[in-house]
């Protein structure tokens, strides 16, 4: 059971460090960010991928509405998620250097400017997400007829989740939890190539 505990804290400490290598550095040193400017989706003439299974069988299911969701969702994801991923790891990086005090110069001005942020882009994504990821009747089970529309959703989901952390003023390595979730679920999106051209 220790031998799993400590593989499991290694990989966990593995993928922070990755994130932290990954992201770029777009905080200030004592982690204040720059407002996000509000984000406008543009018409494209973006098509979702219907060719991988199951997804293919699923487009016959698929609205209008979800098509825009997800077109919207991945025009914000190529302008803003990396932007937005770097001054949550900068920020998170300055309260671990800070030993986790809230109270020290500059941490609780810092977190308030990168919630700010975060909590403007999981507005924009809140309702696209929950158009994309939809109940499937009768068995009540979640899915979403669009490829790596799910990781949309779980992306936001994770989004409100850091902000939940940073206004509770939790430690780094609590909010890195839902930080390296994010990441994982950003990395799919965009190895995917789903939101390529939108």
């Amino acid at each position: 059971m220790r031998r799993h505990l400590r593989t499991a804290c290694a990989a966990f400490v593995g993928a922070t460090l990755i994130l932290g290598l990954a992201a770029p550095a777009t905080a200030e040193p004592n982690g204040t960010a720059p407002s996000l400017p509000a984000f406008v989706p543009q018409p494209s003439d973006w098509s979702p991928n219907y060719t991988v299974f199951p997804y293919n069988l699923w487009q016959v299911r698929v609205t209008p509405e979800q098509i825009d969701a997800q077109r919207e969702s991945c025009q914000w994801f190529n302008a803003q998620y990396g932007t937005l991923m770097g001054q949550i790891v900068g920020f998170q990086n300055f309260l671990g250097a800070q030993h986790d005090y809230w109270t020290a110069p500059g941490v609780q001005a810092a977190g308030n400017a990168v919630r700010a942020n975060v909590d403007q882009s999981a507005a924009f994504l809140d309702p696209r997400a929950h158009t994309l990821y939809i109940t499937n009747y009768p068995d009540q089970s979640q899915y979403s007829p669009l490829y790596n529309g799910d990781s949309i959703y779980h992306l936001w989901y994770q989004l409100t989740q850091i902000s939940d952390k940073i206004q509770k003023q939790q430690p780094a390595g609590v909010i890195n939890a839902n930080i390296a979730t994010a990441n994982v679920y950003g990395n799919v999106i965009r190895d995917s190539g789903v939101c390529n051209g939108a």
